[in-house]
């Protein structure tokens, strides 16, 4: 098979523009929080402004696959499947050349890493601002065009071999198993992560106001409401750049791939009904990522985030590349796995009745959180302070177990059925009824908890640390969280968990030295800084430390068909969702550890317009 994909992209951050009023002006010097934005907005004192051009980006990339595969009937009992598959999937490429890539070529170290801005060679011509060239040869980045329009190597060896077998072990017993690997292709990232919203294609243009120097005297920006951003228009917008974005990913693609086994014994009970238990498991491997490898690589105090140098440059030290913010980067390290143990009881249609009956116990981890982002995922703490694998834990989407049943039985009556199967008014009336019902009930997903009342270190995120059993009520507060109560019930709505199982991890300490940057016009002092192991104190646990609420749900629905003309009937239906009206909570919305923490606030989503509480609904449908 060949898959040809093409998708177009405009989503320019501040088309319009934007002013940026934080109060920063009308509070008292040198103490946070005095001021108010609105009186900053009447007193003219704008802190911060930005304006992005309108770009699309106009991508295609392609799918290429071939197979191969053979049954060989090794013996009466025993059956053997084994074939090979290839796949072959290109990067995006954007049809025009307008795109670019950051490709880091060192490990991350402070204000000393080295990488390759690349540019299609078509691009050759284009002229690139002085103010961007600097920043890139400041931070030891080098300009290179290239030949191939992707900017990446794409993976071209990814070969998957399949096997299985089925063996009848007794007439009523077969055995079956097998072992594959599947490569996933290149999932999508949307569109934060795209080469094509690289400078100068699609640029953002910031005004910052410089930082406040030490005697707090803060300026502002220079921008008034009356210009706007006449007057930065008129110098070129692509002049006007502070701590680019940059967009990148790994020079070579790995393309991510799962091993997937399992072994099954299914057993026949009777004529109509099976039964069936197996081992189900998965390993994955070069699993996309979102990293940031511009991230800090040490922990600084809270608030830190560099300082503006003699040149007007926003400047953070503590970065690989300090004269640029965050890279929107795709990386292929992420590794995750699923074991499960799964069983069923099928009972086909005969005397009008089939159900099927399923069990899963599972357990999902990983240290990928996914690009597009899950529901209460923390994501990572810090990629270049602790690395990847030490936020390996419970996938967002984990459900330890599930349990379905679903049913649909023909009443006996009515022509064509066993009993009062003649015609007339009779089968009009108690003929054609049918009805099903389907149940299913499964266990939460992971949260991750927060902390509460903590001034934490710049540099990574941090979450609350498990020190107790969160679903166990009562307790006492713990010294690092003093001032909440630990609540008498939990599994309720007000405290889905108890708060006081956790504990804030430690607390920004660090501070100042008394030493100056010798390049800043403000004096701004130099951080003292924790990396490495150290750093795992401040950061708290991994993300998921506990799962949020399961729920039950019972949907039934009613039948009754109306023979009209030949083959032809009118089918009345009545649905009735949620048939028990069980309520099914929602996360907590708050998810940290404060005397709120665990409170639940709405139900749970199961999908678009479906309401939590019973509902019924009613249809028919002509068949012809």
């Amino acid at each position: 098979p060949d898959q040809r994909i093409r998708f177009s992209t405009s989503q320019p951050n501040q088309p319009r523009g934007t002013y940026n009023f934080n109060g920063q002006y009308t509070g008292r010097q040198g103490t946070a929080n005095t001021g108010y934005g609105l009186a900053d907005f009447l007193t003219n004192n704008m802190n911060n402004a930005a304006i992005s051009n309108v770009f699309t980006s106009d991508d295609v990339r392609y799918n290429r696959s071939a197979y191969m595969q053979d049954d060989w009937k090794a013996s009466q009992r025993l059956t053997l499947n084994y074939g090979i598959r290839y796949d072959y999937s290109t990067p995006y490429l954007e049809r025009h050349d307008n795109q670019a890539a950051m490709i880091v070529t060192s490990p991350p170290t402070a204000g000393k890493s080295t990488g390759l801005y690349l540019i299609p060679k078509s691009k050759q011509g284009i002229v690139l601002p002085v103010a961007f060239t600097r920043l890139l040869a400041a931070d030891n980045i080098a300009i290179q065009f290239t030949d191939n329009r992707y900017l990446v190597e794409p993976q071209k060896t990814n070969f998957a071999p399949r096997v299985g077998f089925a063996y009848k072990a007794t007439d009523k017993a077969v055995i079956h198993g097998g072992y594959g690997i599947f490569f996933g292709g290149l999932e999508s990232t949307g569109y934060y992560p795209n080469f094509g919203e690289n400078f100068p294609f699609e640029f953002d243009s910031g005004f910052a106001a410089p930082s406040c120097n030490a005697g707090g005297n803060c300026q502002n920006n220079g921008f008034t409401l009356e210009t706007g951003f006449t007057n930065a228009i008129n110098a070129g917008l692509l002049n006007s750049i502070q701590q680019p974005s940059l967009r990148g990913g790994e020079a070579k693609v790995r393309t991510p791939y799962s091993e997937q086994y399992n072994l099954t014994v299914e057993y026949g009970i009777s004529n109509t009904m099976v039964a069936s238990l197996g081992y189900v498991g998965a390993v994955s491997r070069h699993l996309q990522s979102f990293p940031n490898p511009n991230g800090a690589v040490a922990l600084a105090p809270n608030g830190f985030s560099g300082y503006t140098n003699t040149a007007g440059d926003k400047v953070n030290p503590l970065q690989p590349f300090p004269h640029f913010g965050g890279f929107s980067y795709t990386a292929y390290d992420g590794s995750g796995n699923y074991n499960s143990l799964q069983g069923n009881l099928e009972k086909r249609l005969s005397n009008g009745l089939s159900f099927l009956t399923t069990y899963t116990w599972a357990h999902s981890l990983d240290d990928a959180p996914t690009p597009l982002g899950s529901t209460n995922d923390g994501g990572y703490r810090s990629l270049n302070i602790i690395g990847i694998g030490a936020d390996y834990g419970n996938s967002p989407f984990d459900v330890r177990q599930r349990l379905t049943f679903n049913a649909n039985y023909e009443l006996p009556f009515g022509r064509g059925r066993k009993y009062m199967n003649g015609g007339g008014l009779l089968n009009y009336i108690i003929g054609g009824w049918s009805d099903s019902v389907v149940f299913r009930a499964q266990t939460g997903q992971p949260i991750t908890i927060g902390t509460n009342s903590l001034t934490s270190p710049s540099g990574a995120g941090v979450n609350a640390i498990r020190i107790g059993d969160p679903n166990k009520s009562g307790g006492s507060a713990n010294a690092t969280n003093p001032s909440i109560t630990c609540p008498t019930n939990v599994r309720t709505v007000q405290n889905w968990y108890n708060p006081c199982a956790f504990a804030n991890p430690k607390a920004d300490d660090l501070g100042f030295t008394n030493a100056t940057y010798a390049d800043s016009p403000s004096g701004q002092k130099i951080p003292n800084t924790v990396t490495g192991a150290a750093a795992l104190a401040y950061l708290g646990s991994p993300r998921g430390q506990i799962y949020g609420p399961g729920y039950v749900r019972t949907d039934m629905s009613l039948f009754k068909s109306f023979p009209t003309f030949r083959e032809q009937s009118l089918q009345f239906r009545a649905d009735v969702f949620n048939l028990l009206n069980t309520p099914a909570y929602g996360n907590p919305s708050n998810t940290g550890i404060s005397s709120n923490g665990g409170q639940i606030t709405y139900a749970r989503t199961f999908q678009r317009n479906t309401p939590d509480s019973r509902c019924f609904q009613f249809a028919l449908k002509y068949t012809f």
